[in-house]
């Protein structure tokens, strides 16, 4: 592909993103992906003019990242949401940086020329055991990412097929170490932290090395199709309730469940249990007595270190849930069982 001859990066140097957003903007009407490629020009001295990324720079592949995740990225770095932490180069390097893009059109357009570049197909850099890495993967990973790492955007997981190995590791690190995912408002991260929770350097090694090893099959395509069928109503007697719990707390905690509760992600859809966390709908308590209040206390507090399943519960679910939504999810999970 044709570039200005004197190279991005002294042109950035030069005349300065906002000269550079300025003329893009002059040259008139054009497709996105155009605009886009423009655009990159900014991305490119860390990110590499394919988007096939540079591991001294800490700069993942982006060629073959589904165009969702690569918007929602951008916007969390411009939200701080991502780059927040003083140990993260990679994000506090982004987070300026993402910024070049004034708003929604610019991003839309560098997501568009992304999409439009061939997968990156990194080597593996020898982190760990592809094979004991499948197994932590099965287990923890493929209930939202799937079994062949294309991820699921219902569940806010990106494909992981064009990562390097070294940035998976570097990522599951952070998500461990809450360098990532720690910050209010960031669902999907908070979704990420409890299954890391506990993993050793070396079981994070096997994990890399298990997703560099899969097929680089093709990205999925987003079909535009049904919503879920909507939930059920709450289905409870009142008197079956606890004193000072009702009807529409329960039903209040269903949407919190489903939503920025983010308790679906591991429960599964209407609490009917997954890989990574129990059924709430069969009597069977793990860790409570299944009394209300002993179901708010966990809500509040967290698993550390669950009996059965492999998905620590973060206190809150890792989330900004406020007293009175921690009361409401009690209430639905309650009366899932009753």
């Amino acid at each position: 592909m044709t570039r200005i001859l004197f190279g991005r990066a002294f042109l950035l140097a030069w005349v300065g993103p906002a000269a550079l957003l300025a003329s893009v903007a002059a040259c008139g009407p054009s497709s996105a992906v155009a605009r886009g490629e423009m655009l990159f020009d900014a991305c490119a001295p860390c990110h590499g003019d394919e988007g096939a990324g540079n591991q001294l720079l800490g700069a993942p592949a982006l060629a073959g990242a589904d165009p969702w995740y690569v918007k929602s990225q951008l916007e969390g770095f411009q939200a701080d949401r991502r780059g927040y932490h003083y140990t993260d180069e990679g994000g506090l390097r982004m987070r300026p940086m993402s910024r070049v893009l004034g708003d929604e059109a610019d991003i839309d357009a560098v997501v568009a020329y992304v999409a439009s570049l061939p997968m990156a197909d990194p080597l593996a850099t020898g982190l760990g055991d592809a094979e004991a890495g499948e197994e932590e993967y099965a287990v923890l990973c493929a209930a939202c990412h799937g079994d062949d790492g294309r991820g699921m955007q219902s569940l806010n997981a990106p494909s992981l097929l064009h990562l390097s190995d070294w940035y998976v590791a570097s990522s599951l690190q952070k998500y461990r170490d809450q360098v990532r995912g720690a910050t209010a408002g960031d669902v999907a991260g908070a979704t990420m932290r409890a299954p890391v929770a506990a993993f050793s350097d070396a079981q994070i090694g096997d994990v890399a090395a298990y997703v560099t090893s899969l097929p680089r099959l093709p990205r999925k395509q987003v079909i535009a199709g049904a919503a879920p069928p909507p939930l059920p109503p709450v289905d409870v007697d009142p008197a079956a309730l606890p004193e000072g719990v009702t009807v529409e707390m329960a039903q209040a905690g269903q949407e919190i469940f489903h939503g920025e509760g983010i308790c679906y992600t591991c429960h599964m859809r209407g609490g009917t249990g997954g890989p990574l966390a129990p059924d709430l709908t069969d009597g069977v308590w793990l860790h409570s007595d299944g009394a209300y209040s002993s179901i708010a206390s966990i809500v509040e507090t967290g698993v550390p270190q669950p009996l059965e399943h492999p998905g620590m519960m973060l206190p809150r679910a890792g989330t900004a849930l406020t007293d009175e939504q921690v009361r409401s999810v009690a209430a639905y999970v309650f009366a899932l069982s009753r």
